[in-house]
């Protein structure tokens, strides 16, 4: 996972840069409300990360960002949506790996905006991912889950889409483990815990508020963390990085995006405006409700680059698990 610790190099020398008032200064301003896109309903994980950088952006920019939502397709219509926008600054959105870096490699001919159609500013968090099984599977290590896997042919693993980043993980996982598990999709999370608690499934990747929750509940046994460090809200959960799966460092993540064509000063603006909200013990505070990491001080330049390395991991996942083009 070579960009993966690239991406830790790159957030810990970017945030060195940042204590240091040294970013990019710009006299742009918007004159008018700005929209910020995001490509899920209201009340999700994605919503509450653009509400909550929304309210304290509309304060250094001095106008309303007004959130809009524009879910369909894992993101993929709201990236169409922006991808058409205007490149004057009063359009932008986040976006995810579904949308920014998987669906060109999974979706080649039905996505119909290219990677060059969008101006990254910033990645604003990251979360870690979380194994977690039925309570009856027995494993309480990735150890044993690879030893019942080999022995348990029936067995499966539910995801909330074909191709969605959770999905390719654990495809990853699983490759590095040397072991294989049919994959189960279903039309969302939710139907995904019902039949994992059920014991219709015995494994799934999920974001690590719900598979925190869960857990805490003992409802499911949490095996692993996919980043490189524990997560806070599972301390006492080994990554799997500790349980021999070394350099497997794979975040989900998001980040701030313009039109391709925006001036220069527009986005030296907003990378300095989202600079200040990410640094704030306040953001930082809720980012960590949501189970969310701030990513402080990654440049434009820097983002691009992490998001070409990105698309190329997530081709090698594909490719290695044979998922069918969708």
């Amino acid at each position: 996972m070579i960009h993966r610790r690239t991406l830790i190099a790159l957030a810990a020398s970017a945030t060195l840069l940042a204590a240091a008032p040294t970013h990019a200064q710009s006299d742009w301003k918007p004159v008018r409300p700005v929209k910020l896109l995001v490509g899920f309903a209201p009340g999700g994980s994605a919503d509450t990360l653009a509400r909550l950088i929304a309210e304290p952006l509309s304060q250094k920019l001095g106008q309303p960002v007004v959130v809009d939502n524009v879910p369909g397709a894992g993101g993929n219509i709201m990236a169409g949506r922006l991808a058409t926008s205007a490149a004057d600054g009063y359009t932008l959105g986040i976006g995810a790996a579904g949308s920014m870096a998987i669906t060109f490699e999974l979706n080649p001919k039905a996505t119909p905006y290219k990677p060059e159609s969008f101006t990254p500013v910033t990645m604003l968090a990251t979360q870690p991912n979380v194994v977690i099984v039925n309570m009856s599977v027995p494993a309480n290590n990735i150890g044993e889950l690879k030893d019942y896997i080999a022995r348990t042919p029936s067995a499966s693993y539910g995801i909330a889409g074909i191709g969605i980043s959770n999905h390719l993980i654990a495809e990853a996982m699983l490759a590095r483990m040397g072991v294989k598990m049919a994959a189960v999709p279903y039309k969302g999370a939710a139907p995904v815990i019902t039949d994992l608690l059920g014991g219709h499934i015995a494994m799934t990747m999920d974001n690590i508020t719900t598979a925190a929750q869960l857990a805490k509940e003992g409802k499911v046994k949490a095996l692993g963390v996919t980043t490189a460090k524990r997560a806070p809200q599972l301390p006492d959960v080994p990554t799997l990085q500790e349980q021999g799966l070394a350099g497997f460092d794979m975040p989900t993540w998001q980040g701030l995006f313009l039109p391709a064509g925006t001036p220069a000063p527009v986005v030296a603006a907003y990378y300095a405006a989202m600079q200040d909200i990410l640094k704030s013990a306040s953001t930082r505070e809720k980012m960590a409700h949501l189970g969310s990491q701030p990513v402080v001080g990654m440049k434009p330049a820097q983002f691009t680059a992490y998001l070409e390395a990105d698309r190329k991991q997530w081709a090698a996942t594909i490719k290695a698990a044979r998922i069918e083009p969708q």
